[in-house]
């Protein structure tokens, strides 16, 4: 905690700015988030909410605020469960296009941004990729089970690598065949093939 001027990142203003933005339109006080918190077990004051606050983005002319406090993740996280959201909608400029400044990337497509928040997509893809960016990026930043593929060489081979080999289909002759073994895979009267 701080009691003097703070420089803060692009991110740091971000949160503070979406941390006002979300209460007030929530209808929350300081004290009835700082309450809402606690029942959550996270104890966060009125105080300390307002001086996050207080790092939000100045106008154009103002003096950065003094009495700023920086979030730590713990915070962050309990106060998108207390706000109803995921953290991104804390963590990012509250914009759907154009630019947004990103800490240790500098300005970077809003979508872009967004996409790659929700892990739907690498931030960056060095030009003449043939794929293997993405299925990396799922590889290592989604857990087993909700990776998202494209249909490039690179994320099917991911993809058959996470299967084991195994449940990976393509559709031949009007039959699904495993890709792993070429075998046709056979169905029972309620639709069920064996694994």
């Amino acid at each position: 905690m701080a009691t003097g001027p703070m420089d803060l990142g692009p991110t740091s203003r971000a949160v503070a700015d979406n941390l006002r933005r979300l209460r007030e339109a929530r209808g929350l006080s300081l004290r009835a988030l700082s309450a809402d918190l606690k029942r959550r077990g996270h104890n966060l004051s009125a105080d300390a909410l307002n001086k996050i606050e207080n790092g939000r983005t100045p106008e154009a002319g103002a003096e950065p605020a003094k009495n700023v406090r920086r979030i730590d993740v713990d915070d962050l996280t309990a106060l998108a469960a207390a706000l109803g959201v995921n953290p991104n909608a804390l963590l990012l400029p509250h914009q759907g296009s154009g630019s947004i400044t990103l800490t240790g990337m500098g300005h970077v497509d809003a979508t872009i941004v967004w996409a790659w928040a929700e892990g739907r997509r690498p931030l960056t893809v060095p030009e003449g990729d043939d794929g293997t960016t993405n299925a990396d990026f799922q590889r290592y930043a989604r857990p087993l089970g909700i990776r998202r593929y494209d249909r490039s060489p690179a994320s099917r081979a991911a993809h058959f690598e996470d299967s084991g080999g195994r449940g990976y289909y393509q559709l031949r002759d009007g039959k699904l065949h495993e890709v792993s073994t070429g075998e046709p895979v056979e169905f029972d009267q309620h639709g069920n093939h064996d694994d």
